[in-house]
């Protein structure tokens, strides 16, 4: 079973580029006697140059992106928005190890920073390594500034559950409802646990919660087919798996509710 983590959005990136790179007026005043990027204080340089990367990123120019974030550390090597967006480039690149060496610099320069210790326990959790990883959900989620915390407790939850940790997975994930009742993956992810330990009737229940929460994506549907099959309503699962075949005919989930349907015959 494949478990969902929201690793780092790149408009969280954003957030902690603009919000938590703040330092005082004068150095961000342009220094006199030189020209264009220059003429302006390293941290400035490096702040605009991690923009310039963020920018590249979200249009696929991967290495153009790369670039432009070397430049920023170049300019000033404590810039924690650039090593967290390098390491997201080098994760979707697949190199690991070099995504390690940024998301665990960019820790150590934000220890107390929640979407940055979010960022790295994701990583964390994803390279296997569950005890470091939550050791680092929890510097987030007791970032009392961290304007979205259930991203951090419902992360916690998926990775909890790939360690096999039923109980603790489930109570972050209600951890997470409890911040914000509707954040969809908690609840998806709850109406997966409750369905994985036989309780039908408690899974239709959060899967119904994320129904008028969030638009449906072929997880959820074939989520929704397999609870109605297990409860003897084949009425409500045909209608899951109409929505799936006219909404997502070429996902996953499709082709996995035909296997289904052939083995029913």
């Amino acid at each position: 079973m494949r478990y969902r983590l929201s690793q780092f959005f790149v408009g969280a990136l954003l957030v902690i580029f603009l919000a938590g790179c703040a330092t005082s007026p004068g150095e961000f005043e342009p220094l006199q006697g030189r020209n264009g990027m220059d003429r302006v204080s390293p941290v400035r340089a490096a702040e605009v140059n991690t923009r310039l990367g963020i920018g590249y990123m979200e249009r696929g120019q991967l290495q153009l992106a790369i670039e432009k974030l070397q430049t920023a550390l170049s300019h000033d090597s404590a810039h924690t928005p650039a090593r967290l967006t390098l390491a997201l480039i080098y994760d979707r690149l697949g190199e690991s190890e070099a995504a390690s060496q940024q998301y665990q610099r960019a820790s150590q320069l934000a220890p107390g920073d929640g979407p940055t210790q979010n960022a790295f326990a994701v990583h964390l959790c994803q390279q296997g390594r569950f005890a470091d990883a939550d050791r680092h959900f929890q510097r987030a989620v007791n970032d009392a500034f961290y304007a979205t915390p259930e991203i951090a407790y419902s992360n916690a939850g998926s990775c909890a559950r790939r360690a096999g940790e039923v109980e603790a997975a489930e109570r972050y994930l209600r951890q997470a409802l409890r911040i914000d009742p509707d954040y969809p993956d908690a609840l998806f992810q709850l109406a997966e646990l409750q369905f994985a330990a036989g309780d039908a009737f408690r899974a239709r229940a959060f899967l119904q919660r994320l129904e008028t929460a969030t638009e449906a994506d072929p997880a959820a549907l074939i989520l929704g087919y397999r609870i109605e099959q297990k409860l003897n309503n084949p009425d409500q699962a045909e209608r899951y798996a109409m929505r799936l075949e006219r909404l997502f005919p070429q996902s996953l989930q499709a082709r996995e509710l035909r296997s289904l349907r052939q083995g029913d015959d």
